[in-house]
């Protein structure tokens, strides 16, 4: 019941709130989030600025709306990518389609996964650049073994299922079944990994914006916008309370939405699951 309530709390007004900052935009309210000088240097929220201004005058929510885009573009863009990846490979190894390659699969997941997802991004950042491609390609190969190794245990135990089992005895080849009855088995758990993964690269790819080693200015992310409003906090709370409330609002909607798209999977899962043993059954009678 909390849980229920905690979605309706988080997860509605964020929607909300994003339909009326979009709507606020299309009627072409917004100013340049790039130009500067567009009002006063560091002035308050005003009915002309709805947010304020920063440092450089430049409009706090114009560059808002422009940092989500970006912000979740990117960390969605990764998590497909790397979801993609990773169900792909898990799911070759786990019913061993390719036998040479499965021993070759297994060991680069293991070593992906000897460096922390929030701290592998910095690495692959420093040597690949800082642009949006660095980014992209930094988080997709933080995330694609996490996919693979749950997406790969999930593989092997359907291997010994009866509706698998029965499918083999009908004539099925090894690819058949891997595309008929492994793959649409693998989407619930795939779609609720990829949103708390979609949770973990707003955080990582804010991080690096903070830090500096993201996106360069002018180009706005939540994490750059806090970190460039960072010095004028107390003579100007809105350049950092209004970019920290849209990354804190969306980690808490995501969450809530992967917990309850977890919850309602399994429930479905376990209906299908038992449809599926009966049905293979009377096939195999």
């Amino acid at each position: 019941m909390v849980k229920r309530k905690t979605f309706r709390i988080v997860v509605v007004p964020a929607a909300l709130a994003a339909c009326i900052l979009a709507f606020w935009s299309l009627k072409g309210n917004m100013n340049d989030p790039l130009a500067p000088f567009v009002g006063g240097k560091l002035s308050p929220p005003s009915w002309q600025f709805a947010m304020g201004t920063d440092h450089l005058g430049r409009d706090v929510l114009s560059r808002l709306l422009y940092a989500t885009g970006i912000t979740l573009g990117l960390s969605g863009l990764a998590v497909v990518l790397a979801m993609l990846t990773g169900a792909l490979l898990g799911t070759l190894a786990g019913f061993n389609v390719v036998p040479m390659l499965t021993p070759v699969i297994l060991f680069i997941a293991q070593f992906s996964l000897v460096f922390p997802v929030r701290w592998l991004p910095l690495l692959i950042v420093a040597l690949f650049g800082q642009g949006m491609i660095g980014m992209v390609l930094s988080m997709v190969l933080a995330l694609w073994g996490q996919f693979m190794w749950i997406i790969y245990d999930e593989a092997k135990g359907l291997k010994g299922r009866t509706f698998i089992k029965a499918a083999y005895m009908l004539g099925g080849t090894r690819w058949a079944v891997v595309r008929m009855h492994v793959l649409p088995h693998m989407l619930p758990v795939a779609a609720v990994l990829g949103i708390f993964a979609f949770r973990t690269a707003i955080g990582v790819i804010s991080t690096l914006s903070f830090l500096g080693i993201g996106l360069q200015p002018p180009t706005p992310t939540w994490g750059l916008m806090i970190a460039e409003g960072h010095p004028y906090f107390l003579q100007a709370w809105w350049t950092v309370a209004f970019p920290t409330l849209a990354l804190a609002a969306s980690v808490l909607a995501v969450s809530s939405l992967g917990n309850k798209l977890e919850r309602m999977w399994k429930n479905r899962a376990s209906v299908r699951e038992g449809g599926m043993e009966r049905e293979s059954r009377r096939s195999a009678s």
